[in-house]
């Protein structure tokens, strides 16, 4: 166990440098992935590759990230001093009900985020994350639905959670959720992936154990970026969208007729995912009431938490990087 200091002034400059590693993480992940789509399309042969297929792309988007920032912000993360919740079961029960509420929590997250991007932006705004979703190449099920969840739930809820909620078990789980939203860079995952953060943040603070967060998020990636896209796959909404209006009954069966299977499955999809949604949001307002939040050894009242959490360089930096590129998303 570290050794923890209850120094207003240490534990200022202990937030300081979570933000600071986040802010090094995605510093570095930009310059690199700059120099990745700039250097390699000037060499021959496989540097074309690298550059310009699929591969290239989903190479040259996460492996600066995974093999090179994310370590050297780790290094940084290191130097604020930990200590791991209290490990304890989730059960089988309690496991479903937070997938069940995480379903809530994507569908209703992504249509806020969906809306707000569009009113913001005049309809402008492209959701970047959707072209990755809809490739169709297998190499995303590794990043999407392995390596991601994997490597985010360590920074943000074991590395964020181990050396925060020694100040305040809420206060943890908010900064855990709100830097987890704000990483993601653009309004169309920020609500989903507050609201799932809060919901893997809670879940690692009273098991102590990572697996449950990693498997629901894995779990949760696994039909946005592969389930969904093959089902949608399988219906031509750019056709159905460009129906003629004077179409002949004969023409509109055929074209039906073509897409009868997907479009069936499509709307299956649909309708189990509302009701999964709804079902989410039922068991979040009756878990809610059960909560249960413990007395950290050093807990910050409210004004001091925020005071001493974000009004700090690292954090500052952060979340105005954050912001920054946020809005960049919309244009």
């Amino acid at each position: 166990m570290d050794e923890i200091n209850f120094n207003e002034k240490q534990i200022r400059k202990s937030f300081s440098k979570i933000g600071l590693a986040l802010s090094t993480i995605f510093v570095v992940s930009a310059i690199l992935q700059v120099l990745w789509f700039s250097v390699f399309p000037l060499l021959p042969g496989i540097g074309v590759w690298l550059s310009g297929s699929t591969w290239g792309m989903w190479l040259g988007t996460f492996v600066p990230m995974y093999l090179i920032a994310v370590p050297v912000g780790l290094l940084i993360l290191k130097k604020v001093p930990g200590q791991a919740p209290q490990q304890n079961k989730l059960g089988g029960k309690n496991f479903v009900i937070f997938l069940l509420i995480s379903f809530f929590l994507m569908y209703a997250g992504n249509i806020i985020g969906t809306v707000l991007s569009s009113v913001l932006s005049g309809g402008e705004a492209n959701n970047a994350v959707l072209d990755y979703a809809m490739d169709s190449n297998p190499i995303k099920i590794l990043f999407m639905v392995i390596l991601a969840p994997l490597i985010e739930e360590y920074i943000f809820r074991k590395q964020i959670i181990d050396r925060t909620r020694i100040y305040g078990e809420k206060a943890a789980v908010f900064l855990s959720a709100l830097t987890f939203g704000l990483f993601h860079m653009n309004l169309f995952q920020f609500f989903y992936a507050f609201g799932l953060g809060w919901l893997f943040a809670y879940i690692y603070m009273r098991t102590g154990r990572m697996r449950y967060c990693v498997i629901l998020h894995g779990m949760i990636n696994f039909i946005g970026s592969v389930v969904a896209p093959a089902i949608l796959s399988m219906v031509d909404l750019e056709a159905l969208a460009a129906m003629d209006a004077n179409i002949t009954t004969e023409e509109m069966l055929a074209l039906y007729g073509d897409m009868l299977p997907g479009l069936m499955l499509y709307l299956l999809y649909a309708f189990a995912l509302v009701g999964l949604a709804i079902t989410g949001l039922v068991l979040l307002i009756l878990t809610c009431r059960r909560l249960i939040w413990k007395e950290a050894p050093c807990q910050l009242p409210g004004q001091q938490a925020v005071k001493t959490g974000y009004m700090n360089f690292g954090m500052i930096t952060f979340v105005l990087l954050s912001l920054c590129f946020m809005i960049l998303s919309l244009l």
